[in-house]
């Protein structure tokens, strides 16, 4: 019974296909998978609704891009400190950001920023950078999973 968990949770290795090869692992890395790409901005930021378009456009498919992507948007809240007070604003995006500030070791937080795939970081209002960001993120292809059906049969 154990093995059958094992192969089902993908330790175990299927009989009817070969493993994968080096060759079949990296064609499968140059394909790839989509790639993140998130924006964080606020309603008190003059210049976040020109990075929330360009988002938009993004999202739409409006650029030729050789990889599909996944457009996420976060509002924070520490613009509101300003007077108005972003209703999409929330502490869990400035803090994703904030993780994000930790992780790229950069010196302050800003908003708009795009950061691509995790790993790169633009002005959110900077199309260039942010199309070279995404054409030259790593990709990383999809999980494949392995389903072994077992019936048992009980008798009483």
């Amino acid at each position: 019974m154990s093995r059958g968990l094992f192969s089902c949770l993908g330790r175990g290795r299927s009989h009817d296909r070969p493993a994968a090869t080096a060759d079949t692992a990296s064609e499968e890395n140059r394909r790839g998978g989509v790639v993140l790409v998130e924006l964080f901005s606020s309603q008190g930021c003059a210049t976040s609704p020109e990075a929330e378009v360009l988002l938009s456009r993004l999202g739409r498919g409006d650029f030729e891009l050789d990889v599909p992507v996944i457009v996420l948007a976060y509002h924070v809240d520490y613009w509101d400190y300003n007077g108005w007070k972003d209703p999409f604003g929330s502490s869990s995006s400035t803090v994703r950001q904030k993780a994000y500030v930790e992780a790229l070791r950069l010196d302050t937080l800003f908003t708009p920023q795009f950061v691509v795939q995790g790993g790169a970081q633009c002005v959110g209002t900077d199309q260039e950078a942010m199309l070279s960001a995404i054409a030259s993120a790593p990709r990383f292809p999809a999980p494949t999973f392995q389903v072994f059906i077992v019936s048992f049969r009980v008798c009483v």
